[in-house]
């Protein structure tokens, strides 16, 4: 447009039309398009890395705060409520690996919470168009949410678990219909909100720290879920050739980022005869904190996943591994190209093999 207009300009008022200036400012203007182009590209590269990295970021605080409420439960509580955050997480994610169902999966939440923190009666409710829609229950029937309770309005106005005091429960009988929940608590994901009340629990877990335990479980259930269901687009079994779920969520969401925006990202695969567990630790200690490991005991193989790390990248953390672990054998060094690990290998078609060469 800009050209256009210059050279109507400069059909009237120059004489001889100045066709070189036109051509000049022509391709300066070519020039400058392309870098700017390029220029944008790399900014919003730069960008979704650093929404990335401020997710893990988050991820890694949440994973502070349990760790936080894991030490005081041992501290205080260890005899009384022998029960851990993190083995609960780790039952759940194996959970997913084996069943996408949402439904399941919160059936199953609801029973851990039982299990472990004595709750007797609670229901899931799932958003849906503004409305909560009941999904799961233990120890009574599904039934619509009342959202006139003044619990209910309050959890979804400040989206903060509430609950009631055992001095408010002296005051008010939940037979009267003045509250009719003991404890509501919410959760929300990127797509999804999920809210749960709760009518019977075990009168000492009424309290707040109980409480952010279930919110923490949830807000992990949720997230997962939704990844979950992306990831049943692509595997046509409910089995993977790596059992670790992280592994595959991380894996998933750098082919996303590869297929839309072009950001590399790569996975180097080493074969072993023989490994411990202290060989494993060492492995851990030699990737950043964003990379990820899956040790496949079957196959005696393990996967690196390499956020943000073209082939070049790769190669130099491969041979940095080499020289650390000589029992390591190098298969393959391979662009996140594919959704899944196994379409990858199917592609590539990997096989442990000590002598491969590197694919680039």
């Amino acid at each position: 447009m800009f050209i256009v207009t210059i050279s109507t300009i400069s059909f009237f008022i120059y004489i001889p039309f100045p066709y070189e200036q036109i051509i000049w400012n022509l391709m300066l203007i070519l020039i400058c398009s392309e870098f700017r182009y390029y220029w944008l590209q790399r900014i919003k590269n730069a960008e979704t890395e650093l929404e990335y990295l401020k997710f893990q970021i988050s991820k890694l605080r949440k994973e502070l705060f349990l760790l936080r409420l894991s030490h005081e439960q041992l501290e205080f509580n260890y005899i009384v409520r022998p029960y851990s955050l993190r083995r609960m997480i780790l039952e759940l994610k194996e959970k997913l690996l084996k069943d996408f169902s949402e439904e399941e999966i919160m059936q199953y939440f609801l029973s851990l919470l039982s299990q472990n923190f004595k709750v007797y009666k609670a229901v899931l409710y799932k958003e849906s168009k503004g409305k909560f829609t009941p999904i799961a229950s233990i120890g009574q029937e599904l039934e619509p949410l009342d959202e006139n309770d003044p619990l209910i309005k309050l959890v979804v106005e400040t989206e903060q678990p509430r609950y009631l005091p055992p001095k408010a429960l002296k005051d008010f009988s939940t037979d009267k219909n003045y509250f009719k929940y003991l404890a509501v608590i919410i959760a929300k994901g990127e797509k999804k909100k999920i809210l749960m009340t709760i009518k019977d629990i075990l009168f000492v877990n009424l309290n707040e720290e109980v409480l952010n335990y279930m919110v923490i479980l949830l807000q992990y259930v949720l997230e997962d879920i939704e990844i979950a269901e992306e990831l049943r687009k692509f595997y046509s079994t409910s089995t993977s050739i790596c059992n670790d779920f992280d592994f595959l969520k991380e894996f998933f969401k750098m082919y996303n980022l590869n297929k839309k925006l072009g950001i590399p990202s790569s996975i180097v695969i080493f074969n072993y005869e023989d490994i411990n567990q202290s060989i494993k630790y060492e492995i851990r200690q030699h990737i950043r904190g964003i990379d990820m490991v899956c040790f496949i005991k079957e196959k005696k193989l393990i996967l690196f996943l390499l956020p943000f790390t073209a082939i070049a990248g790769a190669v130099s953390f491969a041979e940095r591994i080499r020289k650390n672990f000589e029992d390591l054998k190098l298969l393959g060094i391979y662009k996140v190209e594919e959704p899944t690990i196994e379409a990858l290998l199917d592609t590539h078609r990997t096989v442990p093999d000590a002598n491969r060469s590197i694919q680039r």
